[in-house]
């Protein structure tokens, strides 16, 4: 397990002379994230490394963020390391989008026909480019889409990203593979790895299109345990937990 950095934002800004304005966004397990504002790229997100954290995988979301190019999607705009008392840290300064997480907007209503036909088609384009250079985003979700202030959703994330032409850094007998339970396809679940393309991203989109129109999730909503959300993305009958429904109603 990577060592957790608790970065003093003080001792932070004294490596960056060119940010101001450095505040916590979020920290994960592999990273922490910071809102700042840059010299001459303006509103910037800055992400520490976690010392100990795979490098290799690291060096992959910066590729896929690199190599996938897409109008709705952060740039990278300088990469580094920096000594800490905990170990190295690597970092990455990336294009900030404002806006509001699609999870945030979906908790306070609805998307309207409209924004549902913009959010498909956005990360749709994102995708395709994505497909175009071989990589798999592996974790389309709520969480991981901005919506800005002019209505146009941001695909971010690409830190599960595969590369289908590279070995993979995930271990095969990786319980539940890797990505989100509810959003992920049951090849990716079961990490089926010659299985999993882009597919997956298309499969993970719907799930997330699906929750944008209704508010809900339908393989998690109502699920008593993680086998059971499996069994319902396994399903070939997706009627059977109210998709059908929502059909008819719509």
């Amino acid at each position: 397990m990577p060592a957790r950095s608790h970065v003093d934002v003080e001792w932070l800004a004294r490596q960056f002379p060119d940010l101001t304005a450095l505040q916590p966004l979020a920290s994960g397990g592999q990273k922490l994230v910071l809102a700042a504002k840059h010299v001459t790229d303006g509103e910037v997100v800055v992400k520490l490394i976690h010392p100990g954290t795979d490098a290799a995988r690291i060096e992959r979301e910066l590729e896929a963020t690199t190599r996938v190019q897409a109008p709705r999607m952060p740039r990278i705009f300088e990469r580094g390391q920096l000594t800490s008392n905990t170990g190295m840290i690597v970092w990455f300064r990336e294009q900030r989008i404002p806006g509001e997480v699609l999870s945030a907007r979906i908790r306070s209503r609805a998307l309207s026909h409209r924004e549902l036909l913009r959010l498909a088609l956005h990360v749709s384009e994102t995708l395709v480019a994505a497909e175009a250079v071989r990589i798999v985003h592996r974790d389309v979700k709520p969480a991981n889409i901005i919506v800005n202030p002019q209505g146009e959703f941001w695909l971010i994330d690409f830190g599960l990203a595969r590369h289908l032409e590279l070995e993979s850094l995930t271990a095969t007998a990786l319980p539940g593979g890797c990505g989100t339970l509810g959003y992920a396809p049951a090849e990716q679940c079961r990490n089926e790895k010659p299985e999993i393309d882009a597919r997956a991203d298309i499969f993970a989109l719907g799930v997330t299109i699906y929750e944008a129109a209704t508010g809900r999730n339908p393989h998690v909503d109502g699920a008593r345990d993680p086998f059971e959300i499996m069994t319902r993305v396994s399903s070939p009958y997706p009627s059977e937990f109210g998709l059908a429904r929502f059909a008819l109603s719509a």
